[in-house]
């Protein structure tokens, strides 16, 4: 009986360490020759240009490599602060929006209600709200957006710490 293992192995060409294809003893008794075509895969690099000269003197080569390299630098500058930027406004939108929704349960009658009633939930909650400042102030402020936006919802989570406070001092 034939082994359906062994039958997958040899429907794939096998090749040598010099990249030629090797041929089984199964195949060369069976008159099987392995299907070679040659493919050509163009090679171009970011900044390939087909109708520029490429420099012939080792002087012209040393005398652009500082520019492409620095050029290259600050691509990879650009792209690490966008970077940076984009992650620090994610984290300082999800705090905000853990800031908003408590603020939503301090408009709503009950939870103001129970703030002045309950010692322990004022403390949860000045709790939580400075537990949000210090994640907003551990975000570094990479751009003047970034710290704007920043400081904005550092305002707005103080402003509701003072809220707290003055619903317990109304009572």
């Amino acid at each position: 009986m034939e082994n359906l293992f062994n039958r997958s192995q040899q429907a794939r060409p096998r090749y040598s360490s010099r990249g030629k294809p090797v041929q089984s003893v199964h195949q060369k008794s069976a008159g099987i020759k392995p299907a070679t075509k040659v493919v050509q895969i163009p090679v171009h690099s970011v900044s390939y240009d087909p109708d520029r000269s490429f420099p012939t003197q080792k002087s012209d080569e040393v005398a652009q490599a500082p520019d492409r390299r620095s050029a290259s630098a600050l691509r990879i500058q650009k792209v690490f602060r966008g970077y940076m930027v984009r992650k620090n406004v994610k984290r300082i939108m999800s705090i905000r929006k853990e800031v908003d929704e408590i603020e939503r349960k301090l408009l709503c009658g009950e939870t103001a209600e129970l703030i002045r009633r309950d010692e322990r939930e004022r403390l949860r909650v000045n709790e939580t709200l400075m537990s949000l400042l210090f994640k907003l102030d551990s975000i570094s402020g990479v751009d003047a957006g970034v710290r704007e936006c920043r400081k904005g919802v550092i305002k707005k989570a103080i402003s509701l710490q003072e809220k707290v406070d003055s619903i317990v001092s109304c009572s």
